[in-house]
């Protein structure tokens, strides 16, 4: 009888991604080969197979998401997480005692698929965050005043330095988005992110770094843009955005400034944005890893106006127009497909 209630089926996702994490932590079985498991344990597989043909579809859908991720998986947890491994060798030792053999492997699997979803996106974070002056989580929005009296709002997820002396203030975005309202000192005010600077000019702007580029939106005054030290800036106004990666900058755009800084009031606003540009947004405000495994599905547009406080709500909106998978594994992190 197949699962029918949400409870039995993730249940059904749960055993079918421990059962593929226990194959592929046999060494050198990437094709995921039962013949790699002992006699007991291919009939454990397989009674639990025959009893439900949901439990056979999920295990399907399991192997079929190992095989996606794989690689990066298990290099994480080879080169850094040697104890958990140590854990699940521990857990096929205790073959002697069936009954417990299964519970012992759940812990351990569940505790690898959350390292290596913990090992792929952390470790950036939390230097960041050791090593800024001010940071702010997942979902956060979060306003500093610095020793100047410039005020600062970091959007969430995000992560800077602050650096003033005699010779100027000088302040460089690690992560995430901040929106600056600078306060006029006579001295310079720089944003170093990436590979360019922002010059103050007098102004409220935004710097935001995204995955595969950095993006600068003025609201009020001016501020000078380069894409590299040493190239000459380009200056922007009110209402003016440009983009730069790897030090060239893109073309000058004019935005609706409402738009541009509706997540200061806690809502997401989208106009024909690439699904992947959407997700890198709502990742600000999602406390656990979100992963899109299809990239023709991440060019595809998403619109819509939505609360920053519910991350979910988005997801399921986007779900809704799209039509794709959402797959959460053991730990947290979420595979949308």
């Amino acid at each position: 009888m197949t699962p029918t209630t949400p409870a039995a089926r993730q249940q059904s996702e749960d055993v079918a991604l421990l059962w593929v994490t226990r194959l592929a932590a046999e060494p050198d079985n990437r094709q995921l080969a039962e013949t790699r498991l002992s006699p007991q344990e291919r009939g454990d597989l397989q009674r639990w197979l025959d009893t439900d043909t949901g439990n056979a579809q999920a295990y399907a859908r399991a192997r079929q998401l190992w095989h996606l991720t794989a690689m990066p998986a298990a290099r994480l947890a080879n080169e850094e997480a040697p104890a958990l491994q140590a854990m699940l060798r521990r857990a096929r030792q205790q073959r002697h005692r069936p009954r417990r053999r299964l519970a012992a492997l759940a812990v351990a699997a569940s505790l690898l698929f959350a390292a290596v979803s913990m090992l792929a996106w952390q470790p950036e974070r939390w230097i960041d965050n050791l090593q800024a002056d001010y940071h702010s989580a997942p979902g956060q929005l979060r306003t500093v005043t610095l020793a100047d009296g410039s005020e600062v709002t970091l959007d969430g997820d995000s992560a800077l330095d602050v650096s003033f002396t005699d010779a100027g203030r000088t302040v460089h975005l690690r992560r995430g988005a901040a929106f600056f309202k600078v306060r006029h000192t006579g001295q310079a005010f720089v944003v170093h992110a990436d590979t360019g600077e922002v010059t103050v000019l007098g102004t409220r702007f935004e710097v935001r770094r995204e995955p595969h580029d950095t993006e600068v939106t003025v609201e009020e005054g001016r501020v000078a843009v380069s894409p590299l030290q040493g190239i000459a800036p380009q200056v922007l106004t009110a209402g003016q955005r440009i983009h730069y990666r790897d030090g060239l900058s893109g073309a000058l755009q004019n935005i609706d400034p409402q738009q541009a800084f509706a997540w200061r009031t806690g809502r997401l606003s989208f106009r024909r944005v690439p699904l992947a540009d959407a997700l890198a947004v709502v990742q600000r405000y999602y406390p656990q890893r979100i992963v899109l495994l299809d990239s023709t599905l991440g060019a595809r547009p998403v619109s819509g106006e939505f609360s920053s406080q519910d991350p979910t709500v988005v997801l399921a909106a986007f779900q809704a127009v799209l039509g794709f998978s959402q797959q959460r594994l053991p730990g947290g992190t979420l595979l949308i497909h």
